[in-house]
């Protein structure tokens, strides 16, 4: 199924393909689980730039207990 979803991406420095990625439904979720992240986390200088919450074109596959993963990222919706 390909669906636009927020997804909530983890960066290498320098990388130019996420290490991670996470769908949500909603934004605030998204940014939700960003704020969580950078208050357990020493954050950083570079917080921002390695997390990133962006609205996507995605493929995604469910799976047998139920819940639903990306298994292409497709293109960034906001372009």
């Amino acid at each position: 199924m390909i669906e636009a979803v927020f997804v909530l991406l983890l960066w290498t420095s320098g990388g130019d393909e996420p290490l991670e990625y996470t769908p949500y439904e909603k934004l605030s979720e998204c940014l939700m689980t960003k704020r969580k992240i950078k208050q357990n986390t020493t954050g950083g200088v570079d917080f921002d730039k390695r997390w990133q919450c962006k609205e996507l074109k995605v493929q995604m596959e469910q799976s047998s207990d139920g819940t639903w993963h990306i298994i292409k990222l497709m293109e960034d919706v906001s372009k």
